[in-house]
Order: C-alpha cells, then structure tokens, then sequence
C-alpha cells in the first residue's frame, strides 16, 4: 500500500527507464502479466511513455523527477511519500510536477516533505511544520496563514535602508521599484516603518517566523 520516491537521484545509468520501471516491478513483487501493464500506465501517466527507451543517464533532472515518481505508483499504492519531488527542478518543470502531484492525490493520501513552501501553499490540505525532530504546527494552509494577519507589511523604502530594516524585522523579499526598493517583511512585535501597508502573509512567511 506504500510508495516512495526518494530525494537523490541515484540511478543505474546504462538501464533504460523501461528497464529501469521492469526491475522495480521486480522488487515490489508485482506479477509479469500485471508489470507490463504498470509500466505502460505509470509512464504514460507522468508523461514519459515516448521515452522509455532512453537511457536513465541521458535524463533530464525533471525527467528523472519523473520517473521516481512512476515508480512509486507502480503497486497502485494507496499513501505516497515524496520527499523534495521538485528540488533542483527550473520553474516549468517544477509546476508541471506540482500540478501532477495535485491530480494524483485526488484518490491518495500523498506526504509530501519539501523546503520549497511555493510548491505546498496550493495544493495541500493540511501543512506540519517540523523543526529539529519536533511537531511545531499542524493545521490547514488557510487558517495558518490567518494567524499571522496584522504582522507581514510592505513598503517603498531606499536601498540604503534595508540593512537597518534587517536589523529591527524579518524580510521576506527584496525587489526593485521605480521609488527605489520594495521590500516586504514580519514585524515579529516592532512597530511597522513609516507607509508600511498591511499584506496578507503567505505560507512562506509563516516558515520564515518559525524558523528564521
């Protein structure tokens, strides 16, 4: 009923991901008549039906993404563990595994462990956050957030500001403006700066309070 895909990618790189998706139908014990039919459904299923007879070596790192989590859903399992499905990945590839990841957990219970809070915000139903081997926080995305309204600001600031700025909040983003710098940041107790404008937190920045 379980299935896993590991974060490394360490593959035997001269099998083919055909090969590679027949030997893990091997370990799991999944019979021969039904392993082809796995095979054909499972790669098919995270778009690399074209390409199974290509070398695991010659694979992308989404593409292997990809793969690992083919072979995860080769018993058909009903919980599945994914941990850090989209690090390393560049921005498509990271939303189109995001996006399948949410299909897929339609009719599965999927565990997803990631440092990449983006990926989650969307898609989870429940968030756990975890910090040196213990439980902080568990509950839905939505009424996490809701706990830190009235804390997270943004503002126009000079560039020469933010190290002062850093010293007093905790500043989630730095970006350009046409005024100077935007930044947004956690109050954690201070008072806002001057022309500070009240935002609504993001999941991100409920991991930044937590953690630092």
């Amino acid at each position: 009923i379980l299935g896993y895909m590991p974060q490394q990618q360490d593959f035997y790189n001269d099998f083919t991901a055909n090969r590679f998706l027949w030997y893990m139908c091997a370990l799991k014990g999944i019979p021969r008549q039904r392993a082809g039919e796995m095979v054909d459904y499972v790669s098919n299923l995270v778009g690399l039906g074209d390409a199974l007879h290509k070398k695991l070596g010659a694979y992308s790192g989404g593409m292997k993404q990809r793969i690992l989590i083919a072979q995860a859903l080769l018993n058909d399992p009903k919980i599945l563990i994914l941990d850090e499905p989209t690090a390393g990945l560049d921005p498509k590839e990271r939303i189109r595994i995001r996006n399948f990841i949410s299909e897929i957990a339609i009719n599965k219970i999927v565990i997803l462990a990631t440092h990449v809070v983006s990926d989650v915000e969307f898609i989870a139903r429940e968030v756990m956050l975890l910090g040196e081997g213990r439980l902080i926080i568990k509950d839905i995305p939505a009424r996490i957030i809701d706990n830190m309204v009235g804390r997270v600001f943004e503002a126009n600031i000079r560039e020469e500001e933010i190290k002062e700025y850093q010293k007093i909040y905790k500043l989630s983003s730095i970006s350009g403006d046409r005024e100077g710098v935007r930044i947004r940041y956690i109050t954690d107790g201070a008072k806002p700066g001057l022309g500070a404008i009240p935002v609504r937190p993001s999941l991100e920045e409920v991991y930044l309070d937590y953690f630092g």
